[in-house]
Formats: C-alpha cells, structure tokens, sequence
C-alpha cells in the first residue's frame, strides 16, 4: 500500500514496517510531521517501525527535527543514506541533520545498508 502525502510518499513493506521517502529539497517542518501523524492515526493502532529513505535531498526545521518519530506507536526509525557521506554541501547538512535527530532519540539509527535497516526494524 502507498500514501501520497504532500511531503513525501510512505509505501507499506511488511504488516508493521513502512517506507517514508520525503520529496526532493523539501523541507520537514511541524506541518509535514503533523500530516504524516494524521495518516498514522487513521492506519495504524499497533507498533510499527519506519524506514526514512534518504535518496532524495531534503532538511529539517528545528520542529521538525524535534517532532519527528514522536508518535506513540512508531516505535523504531532507520534513516538510510547510501551515499549520505560525500563531497556535496548538501549531503553534509543533511548528514549533520540526521545525526542530530539521531542523537535525540535512541529508538533512530542511521544506515548505509537497505536490508540491514529493514532487518533492525523488524525487531518490534
């Protein structure tokens, strides 16, 4: 099952693993955390773990840094860069986002390896 949501698409992998792939260059803020808390509310009543795809560029707000995998059934967040460490400007600052939001919640752990990310998610 896939939702499009204005900031990003969010696929369903498994009955308790979901995929968030944000938009190119768009920017997470207290608005895009409160849509998705809103598709979470409607679809889901039991743990899940979510899996932030990092393919495309985009940053966190300061709320949104602060809100994101608040919700109280998200009980796990993989963040998968695969090439989140190279030379762009842009990666970096999104490098630097990611660890600080990881940093905050021990439930968020960054990846380079798809598989592995799933697998830690499917712990739940």
């Amino acid at each position: 099952m896939k939702y499009q949501l204005s900031n990003c698409q969010i696929e369903q992998l498994a009955e308790n693993i979901f995929e968030a792939t944000p938009r190119k260059d768009i920017v997470i803020d207290r608005n895009c955390v409160g849509e998705c808390e809103t598709l979470w509310n409607k679809i889901r009543d039991k743990p899940f773990g979510l899996l932030v795809n990092c393919e495309n560029s985009f940053s966190l707000s300061f709320e949104g840094s602060r809100d994101a995998g608040q919700h109280p059934f998200q009980q796990k967040t993989a963040i998968l860069c695969n090439d989140y460490v190279d030379g762009s400007e842009k990666k970096l600052k999104l490098t630097r986002q990611i660890k600080i939001m990881a940093g905050f919640f021990c439930n968020h752990q960054v990846f380079t390896d798809r598989d592995e990310a799933i697998k830690w998610l499917s712990d739940i």
